[in-house]
């Protein structure tokens, strides 16, 4: 767990302690507030990293195809795979975390912060433990070690299927934004029920 963390759990308990012992609450009140947002902060920081690290796996998933053609290209071309690993990282998306990654891998290397490039990408699959990453990492350090030729049919054929996945991706999304657009609907129908409503509700109590 990392000290920000502990800083944000910290900060909140206190901040509510304080302000039901403002309000003049008993002090076995103030510690179960403080101990409340203690558990909220935790559980939405963890539910955010969460997100997080999906968001940052699809998007994997989804660039994976791109930068798998380009590495073909650029091998079928004449370049050693590490040059078109480059060469193909500095054509993507510079914003996308495959291609940030990727570009820490290699200012690393150059910078003498990672040992060679295979010890780079070892790491980077190890820290991102992202299944798809994973497999082009395992994939890359494979063919470097074992000098086979076939890297360019390989990933050619891994892009296909890499292309089916970011389609089915991109389905699952739109279902999810679909879904999200019901949220404000429904709150503006609940808002109108009870503005019709509220009039009968009043006369009925004020009956009573």
């Amino acid at each position: 767990m990392k000290i920000k963390d502990h800083i944000i759990y910290f900060i909140c308990s206190a901040a509510f302690f304080c302000i039901a012992l403002l309000m003049g609450e008993s002090i076995l009140f103030c510690v179960a507030m403080g101990g409340a947002a203690g558990v909220l902060s935790f559980v939405t920081i963890k539910v955010t990293e969460q997100k997080k690290i999906k968001n940052r796996n699809r998007s994997y998933e989804m660039d994976l195809p791109d930068i798998m053609i380009h590495i073909a290209m650029f091998t079928e071309a004449g370049l050693g795979l590490q040059d078109a690993i480059e060469r193909a990282t500095r054509a993507g998306i510079q914003s996308k975390p495959l291609y940030i990654d990727l570009a820490s891998v290699f200012e690393k290397v150059r910078k003498g912060g990672t040992k060679d490039f295979i010890t780079g990408l070892e790491e980077l699959a190890k820290v991102r433990k992202s299944p798809a990453l994973s497999n082009f990492c395992t994939t890359i350090i494979q063919n470097m070690r074992k000098g086979s030729g076939e890297i360019s049919n390989l990933f050619t054929t891994q892009a296909q299927l890499y292309r089916n996945e970011r389609r089915r991706i991109a389905g699952k999304l739109a279902d999810e934004a679909a879904t999200l657009l019901l949220i404000p609907s429904t709150l503006v129908l609940l808002a109108l029920i009870v503005m019709l409503l509220a009039p009968a509700i009043m006369e009925l109590f004020n009956g009573f």
